[in-house]
Order: structure tokens, then sequence, then C-alpha cells
């Protein structure tokens, strides 16, 4: 089921990027022990398993494997997300307050906890005290891919301010790599929330690029100041490979920046009104390659798939036709 919540026109949008390692801490917890798959690489959910101590890893694998696609904000260590400077992950677990979170549990469920809940209302202290010692016997095993993805992480800061300064946000928004969407001043999310959370506006969008897999996603929408949203951290690809050197692509336009080299290679394409394998011929990539970034220019809205005859052309939109102006 899913959900809507106001954040009012882009142009009004209070909006910053939070480069915080908590939330990637936590994706990566869930990813290494739940049952929702993120996208990490193989190797690098080995090393986390094997760095965590076996009872506080069946700990939360227990939690983490219920029906319950959620994590209070204090433990989802994105407490500090809105801050406006950075904060360490030994500071934000022991920021973390065992009542608080236990309450916001039970607000969460309205006195109904599950039972995979309980051990955090019933034990609160016992049970933070086993997540700390496995949140910092991952992070050691971690740590190192994070300082390595600071580049990649400054890049995605600067892309972001490109499009908040160019008007090109909805292009940034609709391709995080998550389900939400945004369009006509509502963010479309994957689940529910509390019914105390949809009717808020002018809320801080908060954007949170995670480092753990690519399919990473995470959000709440329940805090009264403001809406975070954790998606995959662009150019992640490159932290998989010990031999390559972390550094950004070498796009130098505003286009490449804000769309990627190839998204914004096929958008200029799309003024010739292209089929896709023409398209693909032109940016140097394949026909499948190229399907799957057209889909994703699609779904932003940039561009549209027609069939003509035997082929698929692709057209821009009036946003694609308005963002090559703007951009190009």
């Amino acid at each position: 089921m899913e959900e809507t919540v106001a954040i009012g026109p882009l142009e009004d949008l209070r909006l910053s990027i939070s480069r915080q390692p908590g939330t990637t801490l936590f994706s990566i917890v869930v990813n290494a022990f739940g049952s929702c798959a993120h996208g990490m690489p193989p190797q690098w959910r080995r090393a986390v398993r094997e760095a965590a101590p076996p009872t506080a890893a069946a700990t939360m694998q227990a939690l983490l494997t219920a029906s319950y696609p959620w994590a209070p904000d204090s433990l989802a260590l994105a407490s500090a997300v809105g801050a406006g400077t950075a904060t360490t992950i030994a500071d934000e677990l022991d920021g973390i307050d065992a009542d608080l979170m236990a309450g916001e549990v039970e607000k969460r469920f309205r006195g109904t906890v599950p039972a995979p809940w309980r051990p955090v209302v019933d034990r609160p202290r016992e049970f933070l005290a086993t997540y700390r010692t496995l949140a910092a016997s991952v992070w050691d095993a971690f740590a190192p891919l994070w300082r390595r993805a600071d580049t990649l992480l400054a890049r995605e800061v600067e892309r972001v301010g490109v499009a908040t300064v160019t008007g090109s946000l909805s292009a940034v928004i609709n391709d995080l790599g998550t389900s939400v969407q945004y369009a006509d001043g509502r963010l479309r999310l994957p689940h529910p929330c509390p019914p105390s959370a949809t009717g808020l506006v002018r809320r801080r969008l908060v954007l949170v690029p995670l480092a753990s897999g690519f399919g990473a996603c995470a959000y709440s929408a329940e805090g009264p100041e403001l809406i975070w949203l954790g998606y995959p951290l662009p150019g992640l690809g490159r932290l998989t490979n010990d031999a390559e050197e972390t550094r950004p692509p070498t796009g130098k336009d505003r286009l490449d920046l804000v769309l990627g080299p190839v998204r914004a290679a096929l958008l200029r394409h799309a003024r010739r009104r292209p089929s896709v394998s023409e398209a693909a011929e032109r940016a140097h990539i394949t026909v499948s390659t190229a399907t799957y970034h057209c889909g994703r220019l699609a779904q932003s809205g940039l561009l549209r798939r027609l069939r003509h005859g035997r082929e698929v052309r692709l057209h821009l939109t009036e946003d694609g036709a308005a963002l090559l102006d703007l951009l190009d």
C-alpha cells in the first residue's frame, strides 16, 4: 500500500544533503542480517558477517527478518541527518536513548507491539547494548570503504547543488534509484506512514546518499520538521574494485553532472527522435543498456518511448526539452 506526503513545489522546497555515516551503517546491518536486499556486493556482506559477534547478529536477525519494513530513527542512526555538522558512529551510538527508542516503537505500533519488537520495548537497555556491540563491529569492518567513498559523496553534494540552483530537482529526485517519486507537490512512498505524518507540509527534505548497496533505500516521513530519503550513492560500483581509484566521472558539463554522462547523451540524442538502437550506437553503449537508461529517463518524465512501425523511437517531453535548454 502506497502513501503520499505533501512537500509543496520544488522551487519552494528547503532541501539539504547529509553525509552522515549512521544511515549507511544501518542499511549495512539490514542488508547483512535482515530480509531486505539493498544490493550489497557479496564480498562486503561476507566481511560484515564475519566481523559480527554471533549472539548480537542472531538478535538483530530475528528483528530484521520480520515483516515490518520500519525502524525508529534512533535505531536507524538517522537522528543526526538534519544536523549541519558531521557526527561519528561512536557519537551516534552513544547518543541513542533507550527509553526514547522504546517509546518510538510503542508509538509506531500504537500499543500492540509485534513479537519481534517486544525485546526493544521490554528490555530496551539490554537490547541497545547488543545493538551497539553489533554496530561497532560492523563499522570497524566497513569504515575503510566509507573513507574511500568520500570523493563520491563530495561529487553527489555538487550534483544536488547544481540541480537545486538550475531548477532540475525533479529529474534528480525521480532518478535516485528508489521507489520514491515526486509529482505535483507530493512524494509517493512505497509504504504507509502514520496518519500524523501525511498531513504535514513545508517540511525540509534531506537527501541521504547510502554507500551500502546498489539497491539501498530508506526513508522517514514521521518527524515534524523534515523528511529524509536514503538512496544508493551514485558511482558506488567504483568501490567494488580495489584496484580502481575512486574518482569522479569525466563529465564536464551541468547536464552530465545532474543525469550522468550516459543518460545525458541519450537525452541529447532524443532531440532527433532516434530509435533505441540508434541512440545506443551514438552513445557507444549496448541496446540493453540504452533500454534500461531510457526507461529511467521515461520514469523521470524526461522521455517518451513511442512505437513507429517496428521501431521504438525516443521523444523528448516538455520537461526533457526544458532541462536540455537549461543545462546543455
